[in-house]
């Protein structure tokens, strides 16, 4: 009975310990507006605000996506929540509870937006599905270490987020997509891309691209990164970062080894086209005066003289 009672506990303690630390975990990133649309705590669009986030959990939870909007007019509230397409139900609602008492208590403008690792969270005053694509970096890129061979490393990356982006645009009811593909021998790059999922696939798609366009500013000679917005998000790493397995993409390389970028192929197969070229014309004039030559050396047919007996 002992031994039962202490074991409880320890799984007691486990679970808890576990369930602060996710809950404890400190945001990616929260970005407060700066527009003219400031409100109070006691006013008609704060009592929206406060109704509408408290609804985001448990609704959260169950598809990995919710969209909503409470109000009229000037007081009319937009919210969504979004959770990473490979965590528990569990997992999203503690995050979406989490998100929502920060962008409650962190922000008092039109518009905010907290992004967590395993969800976001944003609210406005307007519906954010329509707004343009605005890419924030989080802190963590910068504790990201530079890579010594960032041309091929780059590459490599762009053929891994380019496949899983039209994957999740297109052939994923989540709109969320996993992948990796070996950089070298010892080497993997692990990617991961998600949309929220009011928008269209061509929006999708179109704001992945976006989004890995900022990724090769900031991070694509690093060993990691990560790109977030309202509509999408980006991010790579070394290991293995998100739940699951994937079989790995076969990048297509260059059989001369791991030091080939894709611009030292394109100058070989150049030079090997020229020096095929000037092959083929120098045999072409050789032909050519070899066969002058000849016709040059062939004896001269005189007439025939005629007797006169």
């Amino acid at each position: 009975m002992g031994n039962f009672s202490f074991s409880a506990m320890l799984l007691l303690i486990l679970t808890m310990f576990i369930f602060l630390m996710e809950v404890s975990t400190n945001p990616l990133f929260t970005f407060c507006s700066d527009n003219s649309n400031n409100y109070t705590t006691n006013s008609t669009f704060g009592n929206n605000l406060k109704s509408v986030l408290e609804s985001l959990p448990s609704n959260t939870s169950s598809t990995g996506f919710y969209s909503t909007s409470v109000g009229d007019g000037a007081d009319h509230v937009y919210a969504r929540a979004l959770c990473r397409g490979d965590v528990t139900a569990t997992s999203c609602q503690n995050c979406v509870e989490n998100a929502s008492r920060d962008v409650l208590d962190g922000c008092r403008t039109g518009e905010a937006i907290v992004w967590y690792d395993n969800c976001q969270v944003q609210y406005s005053f307007q519906n954010s599905s329509l707004m343009v694509y605005t890419g924030k970096f989080p802190d963590s890129n910068d504790d990201e270490r530079n890579r010594s061979n960032p041309g091929r490393f780059n590459d490599v990356l762009v053929f891994l987020m380019n496949n899983i982006s039209r994957n999740a645009a297109y052939d994923s009811e989540l709109m969320f997509e996993t992948g990796e593909v070996k950089f070298n021998k010892k080497e993997m790059i692990y990617g991961l891309v998600q949309c929220t999922r009011d928008i269209s696939n061509a929006t999708c798609l179109n704001c992945l691209d976006s989004a890995l366009q900022d990724l090769n500013g900031c991070c694509g000679s690093r060993t990691g990164g990560s790109v977030l917005s309202r509509n999408c998000n980006i991010r790579f790493q070394m290991y293995k970062f998100y739940n699951g397995s994937d079989s790995p993409l076969m990048y297509p390389d260059f059989p001369t080894g791991a030091g080939w970028s894709t611009g030292m192929i394109m100058a070989v197969l150049c030079a090997a086209a020229l020096v095929l070229a000037l092959l083929i014309g120098s045999r072409f004039i050789y032909v050519r005066l070899k066969k002058r030559k000849r016709i040059g050396k062939s004896p001269q047919k005189f007439p025939t003289r005629l007797s006169l007996y």
